[in-house]
């Protein structure tokens, strides 16, 4: 009998569920006889969904993604049968929603919580759970994994316990991880300690920030003005009993603060910009969205630039499809966008120069001297259809449109890595508008504004002082004390500055090289970590967010369950 070929995957998030699903998908489809059995190692209750969509957290943690992208993209998994095992299909997520909620209505695109997508998540690893530990083909060990050991054959993982699994060959799919201090945390977290001082460092899950410590005097500091930052906020004002209600005739809400929650929030950042909502519904949306020939411009300037690897040297042959793609597409817009007598090449320049420089001035652009508050509500309006499109919020629409393709297709380019660091360089000034808010986050962080709740005069970039009873926030002439400090800041999946001990150890032993010492690792197509020496055989690989910069796509739900769980599926299969 043939001998049973071991494979461990580390961390059982989103992506380690997609690639324990592709593993069997490839074996069936690959015709591999080898049995296969699969160790798997995940420290959190709610596998396949991890820590970052765990079922349990607070229902007030919305996802970024609507349910219209997730009901025609997360697709479910065919039922497999090999060797006398038989392994259920699962429901993608629109059948799977109508199962438990029936037909969605409505036309605005609505945002689940980030619980509700856990849910699913899990049910959809428990099913495969259930088949393949009956068959004795798969092991599930709740437990912390510190370190990698590579050997001439295989792996030895090791667990925080002090326990040795012996494996063929070990993908890390692990997500997020815990990463160095900041010098400014560094300071804050010794000045918090000696005071006695509630500073969250960590911005999940937000559900610690509902807690009896926090009262109606609290005031409250929000370092960041982001995603993360308005999880927060909502966690600080629905999770304490407050309510947001509509204003008739109107697209803004009214604030209603329970007799719990604090009074003063203040929201500060370096540059001190709002996020930007996404349109508000399919029909918004089609506005932005290229045509067949538009995408093709794109899949043609990527293919050429990936044909001509070697003379590749930044983002340029991307940058400039992006923007020709929006001159278009901004033209199409008519009278709903700001009125101009440019023609399409110099909106296309525009466009260029705005990607280059965001904070570009010109009348097609929301500057970025706009106060906060006035930003907002024109973004809402743009994001509603109220108001004349800046050029601006086309492109950042633009933008999102154009990662889909890359994230689902061309995630790994095979580039230099001057030019990968570029392409991810442009990517990131993107996401405030790509990775944009509901429209309704946005409702409410303006209703919290015009009630005094959230106070943005220091936001951005304020001298920060630390006193006795907390941190003192000073802009010009104005000042204002807070005794609680919450870090919104979600750090790069920078390489260098993790500090889990199983990354620690696989970059003391040199079992990886950094792309740039501002982004992840280098990998193969496959997943496949090379060392710094040019190591590609170490029977390890990575899928995910450490491996930004040699892929694009590491922060997209959908794409966990893409082409990089795939192709390391094959490739392992082909090892065999």
């Amino acid at each position: 009998m043939s001998k049973t070929f071991k494979i461990g995957i580390v961390g059982v998030g989103p992506r380690g569920l997609a690639a324990l699903e592709s593993l069997y998908v490839a074996k069936k489809h690959l015709d591999i006889k080898q049995p296969l059995q699969v160790l798997l190692f995940e420290a959190s209750p709610y596998p396949g969904a991890g820590q970052i969509w765990s079922p349990d957290q607070v229902a007030t943690n919305l996802s970024n993604i609507h349910e219209r992208n997730l009901s025609n993209n997360l697709a479910g998994r065919e039922a497999l049968s090999f060797d006398e095992v038989y392994l259920p299909q699962f429901p993608g997520y629109q059948e799977w929603l109508e199962l438990i909620e029936g037909e969605a209505s409505g036309d605005q695109d609505h945002f689940p919580s980030r619980s509700k997508i856990g849910s699913y998540l899990n049910e959809r690893f428990e099913t495969l759970k259930q088949a393949l530990s009956g068959a004795g083909l798969l092991e599930l060990y709740q437990h912390e994994v510190v370190q990698i050991e590579p050997e001439a054959s295989g792996c030895t993982i090791v667990t925080k316990a002090g326990d040795h699994y012996k494996v063929d060959e070990v993908v890390l799919t692990i997500g997020h991880q815990p990463t160095y201090d900041s010098k400014q945390l560094s300071e804050w977290d010794v000045h918090a300690k000696k005071h006695n001082l509630k500073l969250y460092k960590d911005p999940y899950p937000v559900g610690a920030l509902e807690t009896d410590e926090i009262t109606p005097k609290t005031k409250i500091a929000l370092r960041g003005f982001g995603l993360s930052m308005v999880d927060q906020v909502r966690a600080l004002s629905i999770g304490f009993g407050g309510e947001f209600v509509p204003i008739s005739n109107s697209i803004e809400f009214e604030y209603k603060p329970s007799a719990e929650a604090p009074r003063e929030l203040v929201a500060f950042s370096l540059n001190g910009l709002p996020p930007v909502p996404k349109p508000l519904s399919e029909a918004i949306d089609t506005w932005f969205k290229p045509t067949p020939e538009e995408n093709e411009l794109l899949i043609k300037a990527i293919e050429t630039a990936e044909a001509n690897a070697s003379e590749i040297k930044d983002a340029s042959f991307l940058i400039e499809a992006i923007a020709q793609i929006t001159s278009s597409i901004y033209q199409r817009l008519e009278t709903k966008a700001r009125t101009t007598d440019l023609s399409l090449e110099q909106l296309s320049a525009l466009t260029l120069q705005l990607i280059k420089n965001p904070g570009h001035e010109h009348t097609l652009l929301v500057s970025h001297n706009t106060e906060p508050l006035e930003a907002m509500e024109l973004y809402l309006k743009m994001a509603c259809g109220k108001t004349d499109i800046s050029l601006d919020y086309c492109l950042g629409q633009v933008w999102r449109f154009a990662l889909s393709v890359l994230y689902h297709d061309y995630t790994y380019m095979n580039l230099g890595d001057d030019a990968m660091v570029d392409v991810v360089k442009y990517i990131e000034a993107s996401k405030r508008y790509s990775y944009g808010p509901p429209v309704k986050s946005v409702q409410q962080l303006i209703a919290l504004v015009k009630s005094e709740v959230l106070n943005l005069n220091f936001v951005k970039d304020p001298e920060i002082q630390l006193i006795k009873e907390g941190w003192r926030l000073t802009k010009g002439a104005q000042s204002v004390a807070v005794d609680v400090m919450v870090n919104s800041v979600i750090d790069a999946p920078q390489l260098k500055a993790v500090s889990s001990s199983l990354v620690e150890h696989l970059r003391e032993d040199k079992r990886v090289d950094a792309v740039s010492y501002k982004l992840g690792l280098h990998t193969l197509e496959d997943g496949r970590i090379i060392s710094q020496g040019g190591n590609t055989h170490q029977h390890i690989a990575l899928l995910g967010r450490l491996a930004k910069g040699s892929v694009v796509g590491v922060d997209d739900l959908i794409e966990c369950f893409g082409k990089p769980a795939r192709k390391w599926a094959e490739g392992v299969l082909k090892r065999v």
